[in-house]
C-alpha cells in the first residue's frame, strides 16, 4: 500500500498536464506599440500585429498581403488593451515580441510618461525595447512605417538604431531599462530616439543645413526612400519631454558620455569657408576625462575632449597637408567640435536636463547617497560652469597626400 502510494506520488507531476499551453498558431504577436493621448485618462493604443507567413515571404502562402495588422483601441494600459483586443482579434494577443514603443511628442511633452511604470512592471513586455519619441501621432507613424529594403517594418526602426555607431546622430541607448534606469538615479536624465515622417510625405519643407547633420528628423534634405526618418534625441527633464537635439548635437552628446565611435562629417574650409567644405572622418581619441573643480552654490566642472581626424576630400585644391598648413586645419576641427559641445551645453542647461551625465562624477565627492540626494544635483545643473577644451589630432589624409590635379584646376579657374 505504502509502495502505490509513493509511486502515486512521484507520478504526480508527471500527470500535471499543460493547463496553460498556447501552440505558436494560436498567438497574435505584437511587434510595435504606439501609444497618443486618448479621451479622459485613457490612451489611444497602437498594436503592429505581425502576419507570420507574410513576413516570411512563403511562396503561395494563403495569407498574402500586408506583413502586419495594424489596429487602435483606447485604454489606459497595455494590459487593458489586451482586453478590449480579445473582442475582435482571433487570437490570444501577446507582448512578448515587442521590439519598439512609440510616443506621441506631444504626449510626451504635456503628460511626460505617466505609463512608464507599466513598462517597467508588464511582464510580457522586453525591458530591451526601444522608446522612440515621434513628431506625428504614434498611430500615424505606424501606419505610414513601409520599409523599402525590409519586409518587417520593426526590423527596418532596429536597422535605423545601429547608425549611432556609424554616424553618431542617435543616441547610444534608448532601450526601456536604460531609460527607466536613469529616471530612477539623480545624476543623469534620460535621452530618446526621435522620428518624424520626411517633408515629402507630410508636405512640409526640407531645410537646407549649413551642415549635413544640423538637422532633425522630418527636416532631411531628401526625394524618395522611406517615408519615415530617424535622427536627433528627444530629451527629458523626469519624465517629461523638454526639447529635441540635432544630428550634430547629438554626437557632441556622444562624445561627452565616451560612446562616440566615429563619424563621417564636414566642416567649412578654413581658407574658404563659403565656397568649399572639408570632408573628414572624426574617431575618438582618448577617453573625455572629467575634472569636478568646485561644488557648493555654482558647481564647476572642466572636460578634456580628444578628438583623432583623417581628411576624406579636400575640394578646394588647398594642400592642407603641409606642415605650415596643418595647424590651420586642425584649429578649424577643434572650432568645429567646440562650437558643436558648446550648443548642446547651453541648450540641455537651458532645459534643466543633464543628459550628458556631468553629475556622474560629482557624485563620487559625496560620502553617502542621502548626502547626495540632499544636494539636489539637478536643480544645480542650470547654473553649473561646465568648461572644456577640444584636442584635435590629424592622423591621415587619405590615400594621397597632395590634392587632385582637377581639384588645382578648379581652384584656379
Amino acid at each position: 500500500m505504502r509502495r502505490s502510494l509513493l509511486a502515486l506520488l512521484l507520478a504526480l507531476p508527471l500527470l500535471a498536464g499543460c493547463w496553460n499551453k498556447m501552440e505558436i498558431e494560436e498567438g497574435a504577436y505584437v511587434l510595435a506599440v504606439g501609444i497618443d493621448e486618448g479621451r479622459g485618462n485613457s490612451y489611444a493604443i497602437t498594436v503592429l500585429i505581425a502576419r507570420p507567413s507574410a513576413l516570411a515571404g512563403q511562396e503561395g502562402s494563403r495569407e498574402a498581403g500586408p506583413p502586419v495588422i495594424i489596429t487602435t483601441v483606447e485604454a489606459p494600459g497595455l494590459a487593458a488593451a489586451i482586453n478590449l483586443l480579445h473582442a475582435y482579434i482571433g487570437r490570444q494577443v501577446r507582448f512578448h515580441h515587442t521590439q519598439a514603443v512609440f510616443v506621441h511628442e506631444r504626449l510626451a511633452r504635456e503628460k511626460g510618461l505617466p505609463f512608464i511604470d507599466e513598462l517597467a512592471r508588464f511582464r510580457q513586455l522586453r525591458e530591451t525595447a526601444f522608446l522612440i519619441v515621434t513628431r506625428e501621432p504614434a498611430a500615424d507613424f505606424l501606419r505610414r512605417l513601409k520599409p523599402g529594403m525590409d519586409n518587417n517594418p520593426v526590423k527596418f526602426i532596429e536597422q535605423l538604431t545601429y547608425h549611432s555607431r556609424t554616424s553618431g546622430t542617435l543616441p547610444a541607448a534608448s532601450q526601456i531599462a536604460s531609460v527607466i534606469s536613469l529616471l530612477n538615479a539623480q545624476y543623469q536624465q534620460p535621452v530618446a530616439y526621435y522620428a518624424a515622417l520626411s517633408a515629402e510625405e507630410t508636405g512640409s519643407e526640407s531645410v537646407s543645413p549649413e551642415r549635413e547633420s544640423r538637422v532633425t528628423a522630418g527636416a532631411l534634405p531628401r526625394r524618395g526612400g522611406s517615408p519615415v526618418e530617424m535622427i536627433g534625441a528627444a530629451v527629458f527633464r523626469g519624465t517629461r519631454m523638454v526639447g529635441v537635439l540635432d544630428g550634430e548635437e547629438v554626437r557632441a552628446l556622444l562624445v561627452l558620455q565616451n560612446r562616440f565611435q566615429g563619424a563621417f562629417d564636414a566642416i567649412p574650409d578654413p581658407d574658404e569657408p563659403g565656397e568649399h567644405v572639408i570632408i573628414l572622418h572624426l574617431n575618438p581619441g582618448r577617453r573625455t576625462r572629467f575634472v569636478v573643480e568646485r561644488l557648493g552654490e555654482k558647481p564647476a566642472i572642466r572636460a578634456h575632449i580628444t578628438v583623432e581626424a583623417e581628411v576624406v576630400a579636400m575640394p578646394s585644391g588647398i594642400d592642407y597637408s603641409l606642415p605650415d598648413r596643418q595647424d590651420d586645419l586642425e584649429r578649424a576641427i577643434e572650432q568645429h567640435v567646440v562650437e558643436n559641445v558648446t550648443r548642446l551645453i547651453e541648450k540641455t542647461q537651458r532645459w534643466k536636463s543633464d543628459v550628458a551625465g556631468f553629475g556622474r562624477y560629482a557624485v563620487s565627492a559625496f560620502p553617502t547617497v542621502q548626502a547626495w540626494e540632499a544636494y539636489d544635483w539637478p536643480s544645480r545643473y542650470p547654473e553649473a560652469e561646465i568648461t572644456f577644451t577640444v584636442d584635435v589630432r590629424l592622423r591621415r589624409y587619405g590615400l594621397t597626400l597632395a590634392p587632385t590635379r582637377g581639384s588645382e584646376e578648379g581652384m584656379q579657374e
